[in-house]
């Protein structure tokens, strides 16, 4: 009697082990398919940002310093383009 209860406990561990094994293994691996994305992803930000460093206050000058005469310039230079037939109101 004792035999035949402990084989089916067995079998019955053994059952789920066959379900709860899989899951854990394909859990796994989501987790490490979601961070190769995340980490590509990021890569892929990251050299995209360095191929569009653009011009900035930091960049024009020493430490910055010319990128304020260079805004005064800018706005003292443009003018203001209004069409002789638009509506001025």
């Amino acid at each position: 009697m004792e035999i035949v209860l402990l084989w089916t406990l067995i079998q019955m561990f053994m059952c789920l082990l066959n379900i709860v094994i899989p899951s854990i293994l394909n859990v796994m691996l989501l987790l490490i398919i979601t961070l190769v994305i995340a980490s590509l992803t990021l890569m892929e930000r990251k050299i995209l940002s360095l191929m569009q460093r653009r011009v900035g206050p930091y960049f024009v000058g020493y430490k910055g310093r010319l990128q304020y005469v260079a805004d005064a310039l800018k706005l003292f230079i443009k003018g203001t383009l209004i069409p002789e037939e638009s509506n001025k109101f």
